[in-house]
């Protein structure tokens, strides 16, 4: 189906993501034609995103609805009784990066979140693992869900989250085979022969991130 926002257009990078997304009904825009990619989203967004996404991979389909108070009230108390979350967080304040992972690790089954990825402990260069949201971080790294924003894995757990990165992470929950294979704080020496050309000197990263899917 064609979709209805007029904020988000075919060569955009997220285009086919929001279109999952939207098409399996997982996620709304913030009003009939308006999807707002570049917005923050909610932790009030982030656990009604987490809530469909359990509803639909353990029935095949979303049936819940907005409270009657808070209209996030509904999604809260599901994810709640689901054992997705079992805090309240600020809802109409932004999600952090990590808090937003930090609900969507338990969104789905030990089952559904495979690992794909070598990802040693401590290998992501701004999450030790005394970070408290390390081990849904570093879950998600390894099944391929998470990328990192730079070619070093980086992840920027303490920044915002745009809904348009956010669809694209819905994709890849809900679908095994759009999830990333990576290597992550491989450390290794690359080194050139110039073939009698000019010399190049040695690179060596301990932190390189490959995306060997493409």
């Amino acid at each position: 189906a064609e979709l209805p926002f007029t904020d988000v257009a075919p060569a955009d990078w997220y285009y086919s993501d929001v279109q999952n997304a939207w098409e399996t009904g997982l996620i709304n825009g913030m009003d009939a034609t308006t999807f707002a990619p570049e917005s923050n989203m909610t932790y009030a967004q982030a656990v009604k995103l987490a809530a469909c996404m359990n509803q639909k991979y353990t029935t095949g389909s979303v049936t819940l609805e907005n409270g009657s108070s808070d209209w996030w009230d509904s999604y809260v108390a599901y994810a709640k009784d689901h054992q997705i979350i079992s805090k309240d967080y600020p809802w109409n304040s932004p999600a952090t990066r990590a808090g937003y992972v930090e609900i969507f690790a338990h969104a789905l089954p030990e089952e559904a979140l495979s690992v794909k990825n070598t990802v040693p402990n401590g290998a992501v260069p701004d999450v030790q693992m005394a970070h408290p949201q390390a081990a849904e971080i570093y879950q998600l790294y390894r099944a391929g869900i998470l990328t990192g924003v730079d070619d070093k894995g980086t992840f920027q757990p303490d920044n915002s989250i745009k809904r348009s990165e956010v669809a694209a992470i819905l994709t890849r929950m809900m679908n095994e085979s759009a999830r990333k294979s990576l290597i992550v704080g491989t450390s290794f020496t690359v080194t050139f022969n110039s073939n009698g050309g000019s010399a190049v000197a040695a690179v060596k990263d301990g932190h390189l991130i490959l995306n060997l899917s493409g």
